[in-house]
Order: C-alpha cells, then structure tokens, then sequence
C-alpha cells in the first residue's frame, strides 16, 4: 500500500551488478549477466517503451537462482513512457549505427531532433 505520504518498501537480496567479485563468487558467468541486462534495458526501450530511469549500480542488483543470474531493479521512482514514434526512430538510429548506414543515421538524428549530434559521427 502506498500514497503520496507513505511508501512502503522490502529488502531484496542482492548485490551490484559491477561487483565482479560477487558474480564470480556466485558462480555466475559474465557473459550471461551481461546478456541479461542488455535484454532486460532493449526490451524496455524497444518494446514496451515503459523505461527505468535510474539504473545505477545500486539499483541493478544481481542474485543467482538455480545457477543463473537473476536481475532485481530497484528504486522504481522514476519511470519514463516513450512514446512509439520516439521509439521507432531510436531503433532505426541504432540498427543504422549497426550497419553504418550514414544516410539512416542522419535521418534518424534530424527526426529526434539531434541534427547536430550527427556531426559527431
């Protein structure tokens, strides 16, 4: 239960996903939490849209479970809905950058509304 005066909160076991040291400990191959963290981020930028704004290291935290990584996000205080034209150009700039496709790079720019940061390519 939650209002704007109250939060209420839980403990989540876990430790920083840049503990390298922890990952390894755990039995946990970097590759796979790497892989992991990608998927879960493009997922939220390219498919819902519904964006964690906050993904520090203290808020990306890592357990295993049955000798796999486990992502636990916390501080869910700042979200961010993009909205699909954003989030179809954004993945045209990246599948351009991909391919270096200056053209669809410079497209996609001048559609975000970043002209000038195409010059930095």
């Amino acid at each position: 239960f939650s209002t704007s005066r109250v939060l209420c909160m839980d403990f989540e076991e876990g430790f920083k996903a840049t503990d390298l040291e922890s990952i390894r400990k755990a039995g946990l191959k970097t590759r796979d939490v790497a892989k992991l963290i990608a998927s879960i981020f493009n997922s939220q930028v390219f498919q819902s849209g519904f964006v964690h704004c906050d993904p520090h290291p203290a808020n990306v935290l890592l357990r295993e479970e049955n000798n796999k990584p486990v992502v636990v996000l916390v501080d869910h205080g700042l979200y961010k809905q993009l909205d699909n034209d954003f989030r179809l150009t954004y993945a045209k700039l990246w599948k351009s950058l991909m391919v270096a496709d200056l053209h669809g790079i410079k497209t996609s720019c001048h559609e975000l509304g970043i002209d000038e940061m195409y010059q930095l390519l």
